[in-house]
């Protein structure tokens, strides 16, 4: 009689203690700059100076883009493109489902209709299941790169091109990734990033957005930029200037001691991402040992993605208990790190987007208008890993999470292979 060793069956665990990637890294310089801050008395900075400006003219410079304005998170940075760009009631944005919902949720303060559409089997925006959702009221399109993993951006900048519709790219697992060469984050009329903890420039909370547009770099700024930023920065002949002094009343200000820890972080963005590669390939390689499951978020020739995170789907007829038995096993033998992507539950399931309400006006249209055949399909059977960038100094930590990723790969492959070979040996009989 074949027993089992697994701890999720009673075995003991293959790690000794419970495992994540930690996140993020910390270098001295990073904590000399906060220092520095904090010592300076300037725990609010009212315009754009100091470490404020130092971030946003590092960031326009790394992603080819004139104007940056750092957010006190990424969810502020989405609203402020939408408003930037001139969203507002009566309009609809077309969005991915398969997303994190905060890509779209700030639409409903604008009075503006999120619509999401179905995803390719990799979980990038698909554009052919969105044509079919463009009525006379769409305004824009917003795309999420998500895992870090950009999207067809030729194929997304040529639907909105072809529609007529302005371009928002939130690129909040994207920090760094590229499409042909240019940065996520260049290609629309404007582009949001998260700086929360666990992304790859982390400032504990924070947000940026780009631009080349300067209309578009007003109106955020106006959005929750008030007074001696937006009174210095705004266009004085512009028609919204007169508002500067008091801004449309939120503040979105970032907090600079957050700022201070993320600025250094920006010079070592393009060795983290070189490093993720190679990481991710082996990651892969190891889990692919297991009959069954297939990395979906891996670089392409023209798509280097981030690696935020790696996602994989399970096939539940090969797998024995299918994607969440086999993140359950993975925990039990103490990897933590790998997860069901619950907060990127597709929108279309969420109570908002099947029921939408608004604070400023009241809608004639529902969200959701379609099925959504593949993002349901990922929902079901995915998991994610983080992956190792490979930081400078840090070596030896990458090692040993790699270390504790292969020993329960291998552990759990041997399992399942035991498993089928035992059924087969049944089937034989």
């Amino acid at each position: 009689m074949f027993v089992s060793e697994l701890a999720i069956d009673g075995g003991r665990p293959v790690l000794d203690r419970s495992t994540a990637y930690p996140w993020p890294k910390q270098r001295s310089e990073w904590s000399e700059r906060v220092r520095r801050q904090l010592e300076s008395g300037k725990l609010s900075l009212y315009d754009r100076s100091g470490v404020v400006e130092e971030f946003e003219d590092a960031w326009s410079a790394a992603h080819g883009t004139p104007y940056s304005l750092v957010t006190n998170s990424g969810t502020a940075a989405l609203h402020s493109a939408f408003y930037g760009i001139g969203v507002g009631p009566g309009d609809e944005v077309l969005c991915p489902t398969y997303t994190f919902f905060a890509t779209a949720a700030s639409l409903f303060q604008l009075g503006a209709l999120p619509v999401p559409a179905d995803c390719r089997p990799d979980g990038s925006f698909d554009t052919e299941a969105a044509a079919g959702l463009v009525t006379e009221r769409t305004k824009a399109v917003v795309v999420t790169h998500m895992w870090g993993l950009p999207c067809d951006m030729d194929a997304v900048v040529a639907f909105a091109e072809r529609h007529g519709l302005d371009l928002v790219e939130d690129c909040s697992h994207a920090h760094g990734a590229t499409y042909r060469g240019h940065p996520v984050g260049s290609f629309g009329a404007a582009a949001a990033w998260s700086l929360q903890t666990q992304k790859l420039i982390a400032a504990g909370e924070g947000g940026v957005l780009t631009t080349r547009s300067r209309e578009v770099y007003d109106r955020a700024q106006l959005l929750g930029h008030f007074n001696k930023r937006a009174m210095k920065e705004m266009d004085p002949e512009g028609p919204l200037y007169p508002y500067s002094v008091t801004g449309l009343g939120l503040k979105y200000r970032a907090h600079p001691l957050g700022i201070a820890f993320a600025v250094g972080q920006i010079a070592e963005l393009p060795s983290w991402i070189k490093g993720k590669q190679g990481f991710a390939e082996e990651i892969a390689e190891l889990f692919t040992r297991i009959d069954g499951i297939t990395p979906l978020t891996l670089s392409t020739t023209e798509r280097t993605s981030a690696h935020y995170a790696l996602l994989f789907e399970v096939d539940p007829d090969r797998v024995p208990g299918g994607r969440d038995w086999l993140v359950a096993a993975c925990n039990a033998e103490g990897l933590d790190d790998i997860d069901v992507p619950k907060a990127t539950s597709p929108l279309h399931t969420l109570h908002l987007f099947q029921h939408p309400i608004s604070p400023v006006t009241t809608y004639d249209r529902p969200c959701v208008r379609t099925g959504f055949p593949v993002a349901d399909r990922l929902a079901a059977r995915t998991f994610k890993i983080s992956v190792p960038c490979a930081p400078v100094g840090y070596e030896e930590e990458d090692a040993q999470y790699l270390a504790a990723v292969r020993a329960v790969a291998e552990k759990i492959a041997g399992q399942v292979r035991a498993v089928g070979g035992r059924r087969s040996g049944e089937a034989a009989r």
